[in-house]
């Protein structure tokens, strides 16, 4: 086994370790599992670090393989939970990022040698600025889903009157989970317009036009829309609560669609074609 795959399994172990460990010690309550976890999602997250500074993610010859750009997912979305964990000083963030973190990881392992094709024009700082961005956008949506996702449960208890029970107790107060929505929001919105504004600046260079009525282009400007509408409602018209929640879970609805359905099954420039694949 090469070290490049034993890097990727190690990984994989401890970001399964990271997620059981909080899993365990979300249900059970307990305090020191969770700690593990959160520092057990860290250690997996240097080590994946380590890896890429290595150059495992460019390990082949002619670019990133499909499994690479899983694992940098993965990495983006543990530094959004990090960042969660220290910035507002709770362990859900960084919870809630292990286990799709750990499914990433996953599923990129038989990718790993599933080379991309990309025209030679799509290489250098810029093309890592474009990836970049939206790569840290895309998991900070995931991030506000998941805020999201337990706003809205925990605010339909709260409306109903019903008993908080076990580990319910131990979840964020709902002025904390709007919080990370805002917070994602506001940070996620400007790196996403950087990440498509700079696809379209490629796109003129690569293909000739900025824009060419790509699928892949069209769902990305239908999610900038989106994404633009929430930022504005929640810096200028302040909005709170369900809203805003729900239009979480509608982006990364949006973004799940354009990863999944239009890279694989629509034609598009960004299909996930491997390497000498009839095109």
């Amino acid at each position: 086994m090469a070290l490049f795959e034993q890097l990727a399994l190690g990984v994989l172990v401890v970001y399964a370790l990271a997620s059981l460990c909080g899993f365990a010690g979300l249900v059970g309550r307990v305090a020191w599992l969770r700690r593990a976890a959160c520092f057990a999602a860290v250690g997996g997250f240097a080590l994946q670090t380590f890896a890429f500074m290595l150059g495992s993610h460019a390990a082949l010859p002619g670019g990133l393989s499909l499994g690479a750009y899983l694992q940098l997912l993965a990495w983006f979305l543990l530094l959004c939970g990090i960042l969660g964990w220290w910035k507002l000083r709770l362990e859900e963030p960084l919870l809630f990022a292990a286990p799709p973190a750990f499914l990433l990881a996953a599923i990129a392992c038989p990718f790993l040698h599933r080379q991309l094709v990309l025209p030679t024009q799509l290489s250098g700082y810029f093309y890592a600025l474009h990836i970049g961005t939206l790569f840290l956008s895309l998991a900070m949506i995931a991030l506000a889903l998941g805020a999201g996702l337990l706003f809205l449960y925990m605010h339909r208890k709260i409306k109903a009157k019903e008993r908080l029970v076990g580990f319910q107790r131990d979840f964020p107060a709902l002025f904390m989970l709007d919080k990370i929505n805002a917070l994602c929001v506001a940070a996620g919105f400007p790196l996403y317009t950087i990440g498509i504004g700079s696809g379209f600046v490629w796109s003129g260079i690569v293909w000739g036009a900025n824009f060419s009525g790509d699928p892949k282009e069209i769902i990305s400007l239908f999610t900038w829309l989106g994404f633009a509408v929430l930022f504005h409602q929640r810096l200028l018209r302040g909005w709170q609560g369900r809203k805003p929640a729900l239009f979480a879970i509608g982006l990364f609805t949006l973004c799940v669609f354009s990863i999944v359905v239009v890279n694989i099954f629509l034609p598009t420039h960004h299909a996930f074609v491997p390497l000498n694949a009839p095109q």
